[in-house]
């Protein structure tokens, strides 16, 4: 199974543990049910752009829609934890601990350390 067909089996998992049917998930990532069917059904990974949605939607991190099946914590609530398996869209994390979940999850998308990841802020 690859990466896009892992997330997608995932990303079923989820839908279907959060009481959610495929057109419902669409609505509330505000993508079609097209879009939902191919990437559960079809290996199709999902735009970058969705994964906010998705991951306030289902109630889960990137990481977890990735990973599923590895050892997986619970979506974290704790304030002084690191933020990790929290959503991006969580209050209790902080700016620089956003930002490096950021990294950690654009280096598991991309198979590479988060070391290899740099962020950089132009204002």
């Amino acid at each position: 199974m690859d990466k896009a067909q892992r997330v997608g089996a995932n990303i079923k998992h989820f839908r279907e543990l959060a009481g959610l049917n495929k057109s419902e998930l669409a609505r509330r990532v505000k993508v079609s049910p097209t879009a939902v069917h191919n990437w559960e059904e079809n290996g199709v990974m999902p735009r970058m752009e969705v994964m906010f949605d998705l991951e306030r939607a289902l109630e889960v991190s990137w990481i977890q829609l990735r990973n599923h099946g590895a050892e997986m914590k619970p979506v974290s609530t704790d304030p002084t934890s690191t933020g990790y398996d929290a959503p991006l869209s969580s209050p209790e994390v902080s700016r620089g601990e956003r930002l490096e979940q950021f990294k950690r999850q654009i280096a598991a998308l991309f198979d590479v350390g988060p070391d290899k990841v740099e962020i950089i802020v132009r204002t």
